[in-house]
C-alpha cells in the first residue's frame, strides 16, 4: 500500500474521530438506527436495482453504478445533516469493506424472485471462493487488480468494518 492511500486513510479516520461536527439533536440511538436503517436499504436498493437494470433491462453496468454513487452521495449528505459527519463516515465505512456487498448476498440467498432474476437457491456469487470483483475495499486495494480475494478475509474486513462503525457512532 502506498504511502499516499495510508495517509489519505489516516486523515480520514482522525476527521471521523475527532469530528466536533454531529447534528446538535442527534441522540446515540438516533444515529445507530439511521446509519443500519439506511445501510439495509441501501443494500436491498443495490440488490434490486443491478437485477432490474442490468439483469433485466440489459442496460450496461455504468447506468447503475451511476445511480447508485448518486444515491449514496444523498444518503451520506442526509445522514451528515441529520445525525452528524461521523453517521455518514460510518456508512461509508460499512460500504468500503465490503459490508453492504455482504447484505447484497445475502438477498440473493433469502429472495428468489424467479425468473428472468438470478435463482440463487442453487447458486450464490460467494459459494465460489474465487471473489475478483472487490479491488476497491480495503484488502482488495493491497492486491494486485483482478487477483482473487479469500472470502474469509471478505468476511473478516466486513465485521471490522461494521465495528469501527458503530464505534464511530458512540
Amino acid at each position: 500500500m502506498s504511502a499516499m492511500k495510508l495517509l489519505l486513510i489516516a486523515c480520514l479516520l482522525s476527521v471521523a474521530l475527532y469530528s466536533s461536527a454531529r447534528a446538535q439533536d442527534s441522540t446515540r440511538l438516533n444515529r445507530y438506527e439511521s446509519v443500519i436503517g439506511v445501510t439495509i436499504a441501501f443494500s436491498l436498493f443495490d440488490y434490486i436495482g443491478w437485477n432490474l437494470d442490468v439483469n433485466i433491462h440489459h442496460n450496461p453496468v455504468w447506468i447503475f453504478r451511476g445511480i447508485q454513487v448518486l444515491a449514496q452521495a444523498a444518503i451520506s449528505y442526509f445522514l451528515y445533516k441529520t445525525c452528524g459527519l461521523n453517521s455518514a463516515i460510518a456508512f461509508n465505512l460499512i460500504w468500503w469493506t465490503w459490508g453492504d456487498d455482504l447484505a447484497f448476498y445475502g438477498y440473493q440467498l433469502g429472495i428468489n424472485m424467479g425468473s428472468p432474476w438470478p435463482n440463487r437457491t442453487y447458486r450464490n456469487d460467494l459459494q465460489v471462493n474465487q471473489i475478483t470483483w472487490a479491488g476497491w475495499t480495503p484488502i482488495g486495494m493491497m492486491r494486485s487488480p483482478g487477483s482473487v480475494i479469500a472470502r474469509s478475509a471478505l468476511y473478516g474486513q466486513a465485521v471490522v468494518g461494521f465495528s469501527i462503525a458503530m464505534g464511530l457512532l458512540w
